[in-house]
């Protein structure tokens, strides 16, 4: 079996397939991290499709395109698809449970997170 790196159209596959959702993201944002900005710009290229119920990730995962490519060195051009106006949701989405812990989700969350609808922190795409 040969390896490949995850794409964000692949890693929206994945996640409709069953795949952890946290998982999938992981290993997309893992790969990025270890890949040149060449191999980052093919991982991001083809527009990932959702189902009603993957929505939500594909969302995440556009916004996660947009945070990388802009924080990446060197920066990348954010593609089309990331920046369309169907990856915003209709309704906030708050990652982390607690009515306690949403002011700081509002605040620290990054920008091309909440411009989608999308809060979880400062930390969404770390690993431990």
């Amino acid at each position: 079996m040969n390896w490949t790196r995850q794409s964000a159209a692949s890693t929206v596959r994945r996640i409709e397939g069953g795949t952890d959702a946290w998982v999938a993201v992981g290993d997309f944002v893992d790969d990025w991290r270890r890949s040149t900005p060449e191999e980052r710009t093919a991982m991001i290229e083809a527009e990932p499709g959702s189902s009603t119920s993957t929505r939500r990730w594909a969302s995440l995962v556009a916004a996660a395109v947009d945070y990388l490519a802009r924080t990446s060195d060197p920066k990348l051009d954010v593609p089309g698809w990331a920046l369309s106006v169907d990856t915003v949701l209709d309704e906030p989405w708050f990652l982390l449970p607690g009515v306690s812990i949403r002011m700081h989700q509002l605040v620290d969350t990054p920008a091309a997170f909440k411009a989608r609808n999308i809060f979880g922190g400062d930390r969404i795409l770390s690993r431990v």
